[in-house]
């Protein structure tokens, strides 16, 4: 519980980022099954790099493209569960010239060429990483792939789940399913960290079946060219809330002219979080189904928003709160299950709030929205789809 406050500020330093950076290949890809590990308010897995290779935890992240790891030297470095890759220390290490397409491809506010090679310097509100661009063997679910394009961060800041580095999995070329040609990854993020991992699958191995599927397209934004969006968008058209349909108009929460808003689904991110006309909406139905039936409280000591009295009761799906349904374009519907919208968040259950929160950018269905899912990327296909699943029968 203690690490929802924590993971909020992470979210909120995430979502300037977002709203700051406003690319495919689809080709046949090698069947990979790896494994993800909970962490605080990410998931993390398992990356070797290097030869000899060095094993450490990346956060899985289907809103960026770059894979990254901190390098020796490093200037300004976070603390992280693993030793520091050394590229001195690896044979198969290789600067990537600035003329490389990944290089290029890269947004020019983040790339600078220099006596180092293809350097980058992700700056947002609160954070960043610098390096250079460069080539290594990675190995991922027993799988090793050689001249992989990382970044190999020399200075850092920012909050990261006590991990080591980033594994991109955005739709720009710099990204590990672009680079390695996949055309479609699966993932069941498990909400309970003490049954054992989650499994990510990539290829024909990822497939999501049975009488529950729900899918719903991938959407572009109008406004920005598909190489410079990495984003999954899909198109939120509904959302009820007990018995009430939300007022849910094309422009609550779809794009402005210049780009901006439209919602992404976002394994990097914990919470949910809607635009603010969104968000208006839903708290105001919370707020007239709850009341006579829950006491308000102040969520600010948690950094949430909308909270109550939770009596207590660890078991908090006895306190009543309306059901939650989100839809979307082509008739997929989520039934958010209870503990994915809304959950104690205090150690001894007396303080219960709404897991979706305001934002002015881009909306995001963050991790927590998305546990306990089956969730199919289709890039080939254009397609999110996604149904409840046990993730250990995945």
């Amino acid at each position: 519980f203690s690490n929802y406050s924590a993971a909020v500020h992470r979210d909120t330093h995430r979502l300037a980022f977002l709203a700051r950076a406003p690319t495919t290949n689809t080709t046949t890809t090698p069947a990979l099954q790896a494994l993800v590990e909970n962490g605080a308010g990410a998931y993390h897995m398992s990356v070797s790099i290097g030869t000899p290779p060095l094993t450490f935890p990346a956060i899985l992240d289907t809103g960026s493209d770059l894979v990254w790891t901190q390098c020796a030297p490093c200037t300004q470095c976070f603390p992280q569960p693993t030793p520091l890759y050394e590229p001195a220390g690896s044979s198969t290490f290789s600067k990537l010239p600035c003329a490389s397409p990944l290089c290029q491809s890269m947004p020019s506010p983040f790339r600078a060429c220099n006596a180092s090679g293809c350097a980058y310097d992700y700056r947002y509100v609160v954070g960043f990483t610098a390096g250079r661009l460069a080539t290594e063997t990675l190995t991922v679910g027993g799988a090793t792939f050689r001249e992989v394009t990382f970044g190999c961060s020399t200075a850092n800041g920012g909050h990261m789940d006590n991990a080591s580095g980033i594994v991109g999995l955005g739709r720009s070329p710099l990204s590990l399913v672009s680079q390695l040609g996949i055309g479609r990854f699966s993932y069941c993020l498990r909400s309970d960290s003490e049954a054992g991992a989650s499994p990510i699958l990539f290829g024909s191995l990822a497939s999501v079946t049975g009488d529950d599927v729900q899918s719903t397209p991938f959407v572009r934004n109008p406004a920005v060219p598909v190489r410079r969006a990495p984003y999954y968008y899909v198109n939120l058209t509904g959302v009820t809330v007990g018995a009430t349909d939300l007022p849910v108009a094309p422009s609550t929460f779809g794009f402005t002219r210049a780009g901006a808003g439209g919602v992404i689904v976002d394994s990097g991110t914990t919470f949910t979080y809607f635009a603010e006309a969104g968000y208006v909406m839903l708290k105001q139905a919370f707020l007239s189904q709850t009341a006579g039936r829950l006491t308000r409280v102040s969520g600010a000591p948690f950094d949430f928003d909308l909270c109550f009295e939770a009596g207590g009761d660890l078991d908090v799906g006895a306190v009543p709160v309306p059901g939650l349904v989100l839809r979307f374009a082509g008739g997929a519907e989520y039934a958010v299950p209870r503990l994915s919208y809304f959950d104690a968040v205090d150690e001894q259950g007396r303080v219960a709030c709404l897991l979706v929160l305001p934002t002015r950018g881009v909306s995001v269905i963050g991790n927590v929205m998305q546990m306990d899912l089956h969730v199919l990327y289709d890039l080939d296909g254009g397609v999110l789809s996604f149904a409840p699943a046990d993730c250990a029968s995945v």
